[in-house]
């Protein structure tokens, strides 16, 4: 080997050298955090790992690039871990790889990035890619385990909202001669941020490219006012959270679309679904109100209340219609009111598959459930229910409805409810009052479950109905496995 060749090589021993103690450092405050989450430590190695910690945390100090490289070696799932050591370290592992350029360059940016990352082999250095294309703009591309890909626009300068549509799924033309995603490489979700009107295209020119995802989620969308889905009978989970000017949802599918879970938040938008199947005409005329498919999951958080077309009964039928059969359902009480109430034909049966339901009440009623009771007749097999009051000004509020006739017909009994979590109550006296009103639908008493955790079972004690006072009271039960009996719900980490 030439001189010069042996001293490149010891150039580069030398700088990997160099990164050993700080990458051990790092190792040990992921090690660290993982220890103190689980609570697996007693108070003295507590101290001693917080003497530790704040020793090597002046690692944070260090150049954004040089922390780029440090995290370069690490495991990849170990990568993804340091976001959680610090505000400092957030973003820290999407950008091990920086790169300048055009948004029309962009494309292929990414596409050759996602194709140098193999599936079945942990990369050597790089899982995020910063790309800045221009005026102080910034893509940030992050690979996640388990095949999740992240294109997050947040990180550069915000644009001044301006409307825009966003086309998924489409054969886009817009950049010729662009890559491929190689097959190799197993993209099953996609995580969109703050996509925006300079964004949009570069964004459906890349789904153009990811024909079979799995699970789609779009977040943080200013100006976003309508989304088509096209071509993707693989698409199971489609996530819609806070893009607030959003007006419309159209979905086209085929037979063979399998669409499963559906969680959205943010103002009512009108919802329609177009079948591209002429088999599917065949067999149902075209104003065939039967729904093309049937959600298992269903979020529809809609405390901000309805959106551009006002109280759209017409454009909310075609999701009433595919949530009959929901096990996992996520509703405002303003929604049961004003949207559900008015078409109870179109449940026939109720929703008869519903185990878990969270019940989101911002009405300044506190006391009134008049409107929960009348829909959990329609829940014959609920296990769980999550009760959260909410009183904010911000959000919505149906006002024209007259609670005291709010009735649902049906004597349904919940035999199967176990538990019932509780959010938003200060007093436990508002507590009992939501227990006693709810018993006209219980056949057997469930626990009542206080958000810190403890755990209570409401008696009557009939010396106290002799004194003429309430009779009803709380009383504390012990319950192991606590977290299978009643978890977190699903879409409160959202």
């Amino acid at each position: 080997m030439s001189r010069s060749g042996q001293s490149g090589l010891l150039t580069r021993f030398t700088k990997q050298l160099n990164l050993i103690q700080p990458l051990q450092k790092v190792k040990a405050m992921i090690k660290h955090k993982k220890t103190r989450d689980k609570k697996e430590i007693d108070q003295d190695d507590n101290k001693k790992l917080d003497f530790e910690h704040n020793k090597v945390d002046m690692i944070s100090s260090l150049p954004t690039d040089i922390l780029c490289r440090i995290i370069s070696f690490l495991p990849f799932e170990s990568a993804v871990q340091t976001s959680l050591l610090s505000i400092r370290w957030k973003n820290l592992w999407k950008m091990a790889l920086v790169k300048d350029g055009t948004k029309e360059e962009a494309v292929f940016a990414v596409l050759n990035f996602l194709n140098d990352f193999s599936q079945f082999h942990q990369p050597i250095n790089n899982w995020g890619l910063q790309y800045d294309f221009g005026q102080g703009r910034i893509l940030l591309v992050a690979i996640a385990p388990k095949g999740i890909l992240h294109l997050d626009f947040s990180a550069g300068k915000q644009e001044s909202p301006r409307q825009f549509s966003l086309s998924l799924g489409r054969k886009s033309q817009v950049y010729y001669h662009q890559p491929s995603l190689s097959t190799t490489f197993n993209l099953k979700s996609l995580y969109l941020v703050s996509v925006s009107y300079v964004s949009n295209e570069m964004v459906s020119c890349l789904l153009s490219n990811i024909p079979f995802l799995e699970s789609l989620t779009i977040t943080k969308c200013n100006g976003l006012q309508s989304i088509e889905l096209r071509g993707n009978s693989k698409l199971q989970k489609l996530t819609l959270l806070d893009c607030l000017q959003l007006k419309s949802i159209r979905v086209h599918f085929n037979l063979q679309f399998s669409l499963k879970s559906f969680q959205y938040r943010g103002r009512v938008a009108s919802f329609k679904y177009y079948n591209e199947d002429p088999l599917y005409y065949h067999h149902n005329s075209p104003t065939d109100d039967c729904s093309p498919f049937d959600l298992e999951d269903v979020m529809l958080d809609f405390r901000q209340g309805p959106g551009y077309y006002g109280i759209n009964i017409h454009g909310f039928i075609s999701m009433l219609q595919s949530i009959r059969g929901v096990k996992t359902l996520t509703l405002c009480r303003w929604v049961f009111l004003d949207l559900i109430l008015p078409n109870l034909r179109l449940l026939g049966e109720g929703f008869y598959k519903l185990t878990e339901l969270w019940w989101i009440d911002n009405s300044q009623e506190r006391h009134n459930f008049n409107a929960l009771i009348s829909f959990l007749k329609l829940c014959p097999r609920l296990t769980r229910l999550y009760i959260t009051m909410q009183i904010d000004p911000t959000s919505y509020n149906t006002t024209n409805i007259n609670m005291s006739s709010i009735k649902v017909t049906r004597s349904t009994k919940l035999n199967h409810l176990k538990a019932v979590k509780l959010e938003g109550y200060a007093k436990e006296e508002e507590e009992i009052i939501v227990a006693k009103q709810l018993k006209e639908v219980f056949q057997a008493e469930p626990l009542i479950i206080k958000w810190d955790g403890t755990v209570r079972r409401l008696i009557k004690v009939v010396a106290q109905l002799k004194e003429g006072i309430d009779p009803y009271e709380f009383i504390e039960k012990r319950v192991e496995n606590l977290h299978e009996l009643c978890p977190k719900h699903v879409h409160m980490d959202l």
